[in-house]
């Protein structure tokens, strides 16, 4: 009987040092954790106080210079009053278990904190303030003459922001009359260029065709020109050199080219000589 008293002893025992090393709930029944107030706070009522540990606690309030104040057994959270936190100072707050009788205090938990002063309202008007003084006609003619020479003032500033706006218009009015004017001749520039390069290329293929008819001897042997398959297209198809009829029939004379030529819509150029005679 003894050893197995002795063992269980020894088994509550290890269980109660390993929940104390780990922070196990049992831990927290055994030593009670005060969540709010934080320790050292100013705080001000009501005054909400929570803890982490038995579900009810006894708890006492000590007042700078005061006894003891049993506030009661109450659950978490429990609040404190205005009452309760009458004066500004410091403030302690015990939580001690209700039960074990004499072992009560070794399940406790103390946290001091202090209670603000509360602020000074605000200074009161008086029922009624003093009448001001009936101005005299002096002082009234004086003042509609500063508001007179005021308005004066502010038409004469309000007449110049009217011209200056105007100006302005005027500036960006030119400015966009210029900038339209830059886009125009931009334009016209560009189609200028267009119609130069086409010129060009025109000319380049008289050139060639002409430089083809001084080359070409009396007796050329085959005639050609440039055609475009497809002129419809944009931009138009390959340029190639046709140098027979629709029959397969070879241009040995300038004649029948330009005869094929005329009728031909994909033309590009006049005839000239593709083949030189032989042994030239």
């Amino acid at each position: 009987m003894r050893r197995t008293l002795g063992i269980v002893a020894v088994t509550a025992a290890a269980l109660v040092l390993l929940e104390l090393r780990l922070g196990t709930p049992l831990f927290r029944w055994l030593q009670p954790e005060i969540l709010t107030p934080a320790e050292g706070a100013l705080v001000s009522a009501p005054l909400l106080v929570r803890w982490d540990g038995p579900p009810r606690l006894a708890l006492s309030l000590v007042a700078n210079g005061s006894p003891a104040r049993d506030l009661g057994i109450h659950p978490s959270p429990f609040e404190l009053t205005s009452q309760d936190l009458a004066a500004p100072g410091p403030y302690r707050l015990r939580a001690h278990a209700p039960i074990l009788g004499g072992f009560g205090g070794l399940i406790q938990a103390e946290r001091r904190f202090a209670v603000a002063a509360p602020a000074p309202p605000p200074p009161r008007r008086p029922a009624t303030e003093p009448r001001a003084a009936q101005p005299t006609p002096v002082a009234e003619e004086s003042e509609d003459e500063e508001q007179q020479a005021e308005s004066v003032a502010l038409y004469e500033e309000n007449a110049a922001l009217r011209q200056e706006n105007a100006t302005l218009l005027q500036e960006l009015e030119r400015l966009v009359q210029e900038n339209d004017d830059t886009t125009s001749q931009a334009a016209v520039e560009r189609q200028q260029r267009a119609q130069l390069a086409q010129e060009n290329r025109a000319l380049s293929e008289q050139l060639s065709v002409l430089q083809w008819r001084l080359n070409a001897a009396l007796t050329c042997t085959v005639w050609g020109y440039y055609a475009y398959p497809r002129p419809q297209t944009i931009p138009p198809t390959r340029r190639v050199v046709t140098v027979s009829d629709t029959r397969g029939e070879v241009f040995r004379a300038e004649p029948e080219c330009e005869t094929v030529r005329r009728a031909d819509p994909a033309a590009a150029s006049p005839c000239f000589c593709v083949g030189a005679p032989w042994g030239s």
